[in-house]
């Protein structure tokens, strides 16, 4: 097919349907205006009304065409005169046809495109799909935005859960949608240029990626106040958790402590000496204990605001009732009880002194009686400090060691005074209390011993555990942002405290030595001991590894500040170069010959210099690359986007695990906030 067929054809196609034209050739079909007209509205129906051409004459419908078609861009190279005649010119008009096919918008063959009669369709297919999704997209950003959460913790997970699933399963499809938008508008483009299509205000695609960018937005700062809500609410819901579970510990105490007074008083009534008063207040201590956890607990939820909150205040206040209840009845059945107040500051160990024979003193009974009385009491005594040395406890830190410690010297010293006694008693009784009582005295020894040696290693885990652990408040508070350029201070620093580890190294050994030991003599206190001893070793894991960090920090902060010193150089330089340079080689028409001549030798020798310089410039672009941001550790510089990040050391919290990862391979961090350190995640 030749070219005049082909254009035949598509003046054929793109005048199909119109009344009243038709082209059969280049000649005589164009005298009326008609087919110029028709062709022309087929791609700006705007532009032209084929009503109107419909009742014109010949000449006024070619100047209208010609007209029209120079406003988009059409060069008139016929004039109606041209045309209106019996036989146009039909090169000419082939010429002009052409022009206007090159000027109108075309679907490219096999590829893929919109028609002119698809424009309108298309056009309202993509402000739909437009609409529709800047609709969802705002719904969603005021959704985002609300920030009144649910007390409750199941709630806010569900609400958390929520948000989760928004981000996994909403946004994608939104994504491909967004995509399509694009590819509709890519298509449509062509159509816009020409003018066929008037894109209104907020319907570009940057429009539509400007909305969701305020989304994506909203939903980050929707997640960095969900999740901290989350974690507040579950940490408040394990602290509500632990005070039932010990309100449970509580109560079934209180239970115990109330059968065994009531067989006391039994015991009482029945002129029986009453046993269980040591057990009673050992009861209560644990109880009030436990009371005292609990009102620390309790504020800690109403500061929180938790849900159940005023359920858990009123358990508690149940509890403190029927504990100041139990202690006055004690106070009522012992003759000899517990004091109201001596509860709120009782020992782990009561002590009671054995009754003299005078006391038991009693016309009614026979000496034999009262000596073996007496004597029972004593046997008494000795089972009470018996059952009070089986039931001594060990201590979990420095305080309680040292408690528990003075509490067994004061019984250690009541055993030791009880020997007092026994010059009362018969000869063949104090056999039996002596070898019971040197039995005690045994016990009291071995466990005085277990406690000094327990408060020896306590006493120095504790001290070699403040110390690292002012070293790491030490190394985690220092600023490595670039507001602080003493790093050649720090370096000495560093250094000094190396030096200190390696002497404190020795001490460290130490102490994990006498643990071991202690171990191995099956301390009773082995939980204690493990527990100190797994705290020093992690201690001092974690401190090298911080050193590790610090050592890392100090060539990377030296490496910025060193290249940002030798950039500001290298700008100087050039700068100072460029001002000489102008300065020098200022010439006009007034210039010697001579002088050029020269300007042009010493200019050759300049250049000769900056070739030179040029290589300082690329190691500068070169050490730029690996430079390592401080700015975004600065607390006064917020941060506009999340940075990726490497961990340089292990760390290690609740639910939270970050590896250290070689330099090699990718973030595995991401940088949200530089408000604090400890807000850094």
């Amino acid at each position: 097919m030749s070219a005049k067929e082909r254009l035949l054809l598509w003046t054929q196609q793109a005048t199909e349907g119109y009344a009243g034209v038709r082209c059969e050739n280049f000649t005589t079909c164009w005298r009326d205006g008609k087919l110029f007209n028709a062709i022309i509205h087929k791609y700006r129906p705007d532009l032209i009304d084929m009503n109107t051409v419909a009742v014109q004459s010949n000449l006024a419908n070619l100047e209208h065409a010609f007209y029209v078609a120079e406003k988009i861009g059409v060069i008139r190279l016929l004039d109606p005169e041209d045309v209106d005649v019996s036989s146009p010119d039909e090169k000419s008009v082939i010429t002009y046809v052409s022009s206007l096919y090159d000027a109108f918008p075309k679907v490219p063959e096999g590829g893929e495109g919109i028609g002119a009669n698809d424009v309108e369709v298309k056009w309202i297919e993509y402000q739909n799909m437009v609409n529709y999704l800047i609709q969802w997209i705002r719904h969603h950003v005021a959704t985002m935005s609300e920030r009144t959460f649910p007390n409750n913790p199941v709630e806010l997970k569900a609400l958390y859960n929520q948000y989760l699933q928004f981000k996994e399963t909403e946004i994608p499809p939104k994504e491909t949608e967004k995509s399509k938008i694009k590819r509709l508008y890519k298509l449509l483009e062509i159509w816009i240029e020409f003018g066929r299509i008037k894109l209104l205000q907020g319907y570009h695609p940057n429009d539509i990626e400007r909305e969701w960018g305020k989304l994506i937005i909203a939903m980050l700062e929707r997640e960095k106040a969900l999740r901290p809500e989350v974690e507040r609410l579950e940490m408040l819901q394990q602290i509500a958790s632990r005070v039932q579970r010990d309100s449970i510990i509580c109560e079934d105490k209180l239970i115990l402590a109330r059968n065994a007074l009531q067989s006391d008083s039994k015991r009482l009534e029945s002129g029986v000496q009453f046993q269980n008063e040591a057990e009673i207040a050992g009861y209560i201590l644990e109880c009030e204990n436990l009371l005292r956890q609990h009102v620390i607990d309790v504020q800690i939820l109403i500061d929180g605001r938790y849900y159940q909150a005023d359920q858990l205040v009123q358990r508690v206040a149940k509890l403190r009732d029927e504990i100041v209840a139990l202690r006055n009845e004690c106070s009522s059945v012992y003759s000899k009880g517990l004091e109201p107040n001596s509860l709120q500051t009782l020992k782990l160990m009561q002590i009671r002194k054995p009754l003299l024979k005078s006391s038991l003193l009693d016309q009614n009974l026979t000496e034999e009686e009262v000596n073996m009385k007496f004597v029972q009491d004593l046997l008494n005594w000795v089972d009470e400090m018996q059952v009070q040395l089986d039931r001594t406890e060990w201590g979990s830190d420095l305080p309680s060691v040292e408690s528990h410690l003075e509490n067994h010297k004061n019984v250690h010293r009541a055993i030791e005074e009880f020997e007092s006694s026994l010059k009362e008693a018969k000869s063949s009784e104090v056999y039996k209390i002596l070898t019971l009582t040197f039995l005690s005295k045994n016990t009291s020894r071995n466990q005085e011993r277990h406690l000094d040696t327990l408060h020896n290693f306590v006493t120095r885990a504790t001290n070699e555990l403040i110390w690292l652990n002012e070293k790491e408040e030490e190394e985690v508070a220092y600023d490595w942002s670039e507001k602080n350029t003493s790093i050649a201070r720090k370096k000495d620093y560093h250094a000094e405290l190396m030096r200190e580890l390696d002497q404190k190294e020795e001490n460290i050994k130490s102490v994990q030595e006498i643990a071991e030991q202690l171990l191995l003599e099956n301390h009773p206190a082995r939980l204690t001991i493990e527990a100190y001893r797994a705290a020093m070793q992690t201690q001092w894991s974690w401190i090298l590894q911080l050193c590790q960090c610090v050592e890392q920090h100090i060539r990377e902060n030296t490496a910025y500040f060193e290249f940002f010193n030798d950039a500001k150089g290298a700008t100087d330089s050039l700068r100072n170069l460029k001002d000489a340079i102008q300065r020098k080689y200022s010439c006009d028409r007034s210039s010697s010959v001579h002088k050029l001549e020269d300007l042009i030798q010493e200019s050759m020798e300049e250049k000769e210099a900056l070739l030179q310089y040029k290589s300082t410039v690329a190691s500068l672009m070169g050490r730029a690359k690996a430079v390592v941001q401080l700015k975004p550790r600065n607390p006064d510089c917020p941060l506009k986007t999340s940075i990726p990040i490497k961990a340089i050391c292990d760390y290690r919290q609740i639910e939270v695990l970050v590896t250290a990862v070689p330099v090699c391979h990718g973030p595995v961090c991401v940088l949200l906030c530089s408000s604090t350190q400890q807000r850094r995640c």
